[in-house]
């Protein structure tokens, strides 16, 4: 029965909550018919028959008083009230009620008295007029008088009855209406009961549903896409509606995240973009500076070998071995094309820098390596310019402006599948905050003289390799150690 209530269309339940509140209304109106109507009818046959029994008493009357004129006078006009008053009194005897099981016993007695005693007296009267108008005079008219007293008598106590079962009647019909109205409450009662049950079906199946839809579509409105689904138990226009929710619910929840996912592709291709705009930028810089730096550099290495020459013939070891160390250092430069060459090369390049940096700064400067015996460093390969723009950092801003001048150490080694380079000075340091924003790759380092930073060598050692870092340590006062570890 709950499955065929909730498979009705809202009309047809609408349509049915309306008929029961109709059929309600016209049961109670016609319960007050009947009840009223039939009290009136029978009331009304109470009176029919006491005014039938109040006829007879009147005709047979106006017959004996029209039989005493006859026989007074037999004169045409009192012969005829007189058949005229028989014709009535017998006409008012036969519309008396004769039914036994509409009048009861004591009626239907009384009444077959009346009808069988006129019978009777009515042949006896003819008999006795007739004599009487042939001149004979009959005693008979004096059995005549008694059988009319006889008679009304019959009739008043019919009359007498009816009245007595009509009062009887009328006592009873006036109960049942004075308790009418109570009836009525009771009815009225029931009644509004059902019909608020009913509403309470009408309203749960109809008015709940529009209400979880209503707060659906207030979550939508503030964008709170994953609330849960909206269940309702109505297979009609109602759950057709509820479940179209859902399913745009879902529709526009999945095409704003598609939307957002776009959004954040699109942001990031974006930045991408403007990232490769500024490598194309710095790599054009880099160009024109590269441009500038190879000025005629076949001048620069002809100039630089014959100093050289002049150097060993004036027996000038010194001055030799540094224009030989710049001269490696300007061809490193100029001439290294490739993206990756060997540790030994690097290593070399760092050695030539630092026999020039201690030409320059003497007996302040020490330089020390510690390369692990098991490094084949000729066939290791690590990205071209790696180590002396660290190097060349810790010199310019480690130890140049310490009087008492300083120590720098280059350490490689291998760790778990890993090569660990270091440089490390006990040069000025850096304050913990400068450190942090290193690590973090926040900032770019000044470049100096090199015209290569210490961020460059973090930026190319990330985009070249995976879960490859650069590490800064340092303490102001006591020196800094950059650690270099790649991962094949």
């Amino acid at each position: 029965m709950k499955n065929l209530w909730l498979k009705l269309s809202i009309e047809r339940k609408t349509r049915i909550y309306s008929l029961t509140i109709i059929v309600l209304i016209v049961a109670v109106g016609v319960f007050n018919m009947f009840i009223i109507g039939g009290s009136i009818k029978e009331l009304g046959t109470v009176l029919s028959d006491l005014t039938k029994c109040v006829n007879v008493q009147t005709a047979f009357e106006e017959e004996n008083d029209a039989f005493e004129k006859y026989m007074r006078s037999d004169i045409d006009v009192n012969r005829e009230n007189y058949e005229k008053a028989c014709l009535h009194t017998r006409a008012c005897i036969t519309a008396l009620p004769y039914i036994y099981s509409m009048i009861g016993p004591e009626r239907y007695a009384r009444t077959w008295r009346i009808m069988n005693a006129y019978d009777y007296y009515e042949s006896q009267r003819d008999e006795v007029i007739e004599e009487i108008l042939n001149g004979e005079l009959n005693q008979k008219i004096y059995d005549l008088y008694d059988m009319q007293d006889n008679i009304n008598s019959y009739i008043q106590d019919l009359t007498r009855i009816t009245v007595k079962d009509g009062s009887a009647l009328y006592s009873k019909k006036v109960t049942l209406i004075d308790r009418l109205p109570l009836a009525l409450v009771i009815i009225s009662t029931i009644g509004l009961f059902l019909t608020i049950a009913f509403g309470r079906v009408l309203s749960a199946t109809v008015t709940r549903p529009l209400k979880k839809l209503a707060e659906g579509v207030h979550d939508i409105s503030e964008k709170k896409f994953d609330s849960p689904d909206i269940k309702v138990s109505n297979k009609d226009e109602i759950g057709e509606l509820v479940d179209t929710f859902n399913i745009m619910k879902h529709a526009m929840s999945e095409h704003i995240t598609t939307l957002h996912e776009n959004q954040e592709l699109t942001e990031r291709v974006h930045k991408e973009e403007m990232e490769k705009v500024e490598i194309e930028k710095q790599l054009n810089l880099a160009r024109l500076d590269l441009l500038q730096s190879q000025i005629n550099p076949h001048f620069l290495f002809n100039t630089l070998n014959v100093i050289s020459g002049m150097a060993e013939l004036e027996n000038a070891d010194t001055t030799q071995k540094m224009i030989t160390s710049l001269s490696h250092l300007f061809r490193y430069n100029l001439r290294t094309s490739s993206q990756f060459v060997s540790l030994s090369q690097e290593i070399s390049i760092v050695d030539d820098y630092m026999y020039l940096q201690k030409m320059r700064f003497g007996s302040r400067l020490m330089y020390t390596k510690n390369i692990s015996e098991e490094l084949d460093t000729n066939s290791i390969t690590v990205p071209a310019f790696l180590l002396q723009p660290v190097v060349e950092n810790s010199v310019v801003h480690g130890i140049a402006h310490m009087e008492e001048g300083g120590r720098i150490e280059l350490s490689a080694w291998k760790e778990d599948d890993a090569l660990y380079i270091s440089v490390m000075d006990t040069g000025a340091g850096m304050p913990k905050d400068k450190v942090d924003e290193l690590n973090a790759k926040s900032i770019s380092v000044t470049q100096e003289h090199t015209g290569i930073g210490l961020f460059n060598v973090q930026k190319r050692i990330n985009s070249l390799y995976t879960n490859s870092k650069v590490i800064v340590d340092s303490t102001q006062g006591k020196g800094t150690t950059v650690t270099i570890c790649i991962r094949s």
